[in-house]
């Protein structure tokens, strides 16, 4: 076993967009009725689960991710409702001019030490059920992860 290669990752907010809008199409369905407050309906929207709670869907989030392959590995688990936009590259910095089976080994080799760097988008329902599955989890990066949905807003959207 490699000791000593860990690195925590790094989170970072880009830009979130959308909450108007994800409120306005909330509120369509009880279009001139003034029951609730916003934050009323969202939170008993998101109590009777995602089929309800499509408000949700339309609030996104950009934010960038520094990692090491274990947690990218684990995190690539998401695949619905967050895209990965782009990613960077050992092929085209670290080991550039190898090939062949070359490139292979030294790929692998680079592989535990590599800290990667993902730019993401996603939207709040997917953060939300991430953030459910893996509150609590036993690897110190969910931890962190969890910890950084906190700050966005609104993020009682996400941790309810």
């Amino acid at each position: 076993m490699n000791v000593g290669y860990y690195k925590p990752i790094t989170v970072e907010t880009l830009e979130v967009a959308g909450l108007q809008w994800a409120f306005e199409a909330m509120r369509l369905p009880i279009e001139g009725k003034s029951i609730r407050t916003d934050d009323q309906l969202a939170r008993l929207l998101l109590n009777r689960g995602e089929e309800h709670a499509k408000f949700s869907r339309g609030i996104m989030v950009w934010f960038k991710i520094t990692m090491q392959i274990g947690f990218m590995v684990e995190f690539d688990t998401y695949r619905i409702g967050i895209d990965c936009l782009s990613s960077s590259s050992t092929m085209h910095n670290e080991l550039k001019g190898f090939s062949g089976k070359t490139l292979a080994e030294q790929k692998q080799q680079l592989a535990n030490r590599k800290v990667y760097t993902r730019i993401f988008v996603a939207n709040y329902q997917t953060l939300r059920r991430m953030y459910k599955q893996r509150h609590g989890h036993r690897h110190p990066d969910w931890g962190i992860f969890c910890d950084w949905l906190t700050t966005l807003p609104n993020s009682h959207y996400i941790t309810q």
